[in-house]
C-alpha cells in the first residue's frame, strides 16, 4: 500500500508518518527532503523553500508523481508526506492507483496565537528553523498555514479525500487519520 499524507506546516504530518513507521512498519519519505534536494541540486527547476507551498507543489508534482509511481510499482508499503501535495493531484493519481490511500491534515479553526505554544513546545529544547526566526515571523507563518488549512479542507471535500482537523483535537485527529489510512 502507498500512503500519501499532505497538509499545512505544523499539522502533524511527520508525527503521523513516524507513528505509521513505529506501529505498522511503514517506512516514510518527507517531501521536504526532496524539495531541499531540488533547491540545492537542481536550481534550474526553480524550487525555492520560501515560495508558496501550493505553487511549489505544482512545480514538484511531475517529480513527486514519478517517485510515488515507482514506490507503488515496487509493491512494498511506503508513506510519502509533505506540505507540497495538492488534493486534486493526489485524487487524480489515486483514480488509477487503487493501492493508494491518502489523508490531509490542517488546523483551519485554530488561531495562530493558540497554535504558537504548541509549536514552541514541539521545538524544545532547541529551537527549530521556524522559532529561530522569532515569534513575529512564526505568527505570520502560522497565519498562512491556517489559511492553507482551510483551502486544503475545502479542496479535500471537493475531490472526496479525508481531511483531519488537528487544531481542535491533535491526538484524536492523528488517531483518526491513522485509522483511515490503515483500515482494511
Amino acid at each position: 500500500m502507498l500512503y500519501l499524507v499532505g497538509g499545512c506546516g505544523r499539522s502533524g504530518k511527520s508525527t503521523l508518518a513516524e507513528r505509521m513507521r513505529q506501529r505498522h512498519g511503514v517506512p516514510w519519505f518527507p517531501l521536504d527532503a526532496l524539495k531541499m534536494g531540488l533547491h540545492h541540486g537542481a536550481p534550474n527547476l526553480g524550487v525555492e523553500p520560501g515560495d508558496d507551498d501550493m505553487e511549489t507543489a505544482d512545480r514538484m508534482w511531475p517529480i513527486v508523481k514519478g517517485l510515488i509511481e515507482d514506490l507503488a510499482w515496487d509493491g512494498r508499503d511506503y508513506l510519502v508526506e509533505g506540505v507540497n501535495l495538492r488534493p486534486a493531484s493526489v485524487a487524480a493519481y489515486m483514480a488509477d492507483a487503487p493501492q493508494t490511500r491518502a489523508s490531509f491534515l490542517g488546523y483551519p479553526g485554530l488561531t495562530p496565537q493558540a497554535k504558537l505554544p504548541h509549536v514552541v513546545r514541539a521545538a524544545s529544547p532547541a529551537p527549530d528553523w521556524l522559532m529561530k526566526h522569532g515569534e513575529s515571523y512564526a505568527l505570520t507563518y502560522l497565519t498562512q498555514c491556517q489559511q492553507l488549512s482551510a483551502e486544503l479542507r475545502d479542496a479535500c471535500a471537493t475531490v472526496g479525500l479525508p481531511f483531519f482537523d488537528t487544531g481542535a483535537d491533535y491526538e484524536g485527529a492523528l488517531a483518526a487519520a491513522e485509522q483511515a489510512l490503515t483500515a482494511r
